[in-house]
């Protein structure tokens, strides 16, 4: 990963996982490939493998991103009973 200039390391990590959703809304995962992402993103494979291991390491990126922190909220009780700490949870969610 480029450390010298950490705003160009953002954006083609983020033109990467753009290309990666395009492709991820039309086809499964096991059907896309790391050639179809880096032509999409019109970048080369080793730019793509110095973000990413794979396209479910890509996929593990793009989802921590979307939920940040979700590891550090409260368990949520699972039962029927919907009480004051349940809505709580909801709405922290």
């Amino acid at each position: 990963m480029n450390k010298k200039q950490p705003e160009i390391t953002m954006m083609t990590k983020q033109i990467i996982k753009d290309a990666f959703w395009e492709l991820y809304k039309e086809k499964k995962i096991e059907n896309i490939t790391i050639k179809d992402i880096t032509h999409k993103a019109g970048f080369n494979r080793s730019t793509f493998y110095a973000y990413f291991t794979d396209v479910y390491d890509l996929l593990e990126q793009f989802e921590d991103d979307l939920m940040p922190g979700i590891e550090h909220l409260p368990p949520i009780n699972a039962t029927r009973e919907y009480s004051d700490d349940f809505l709580r949870n909801i709405i922290t969610i």
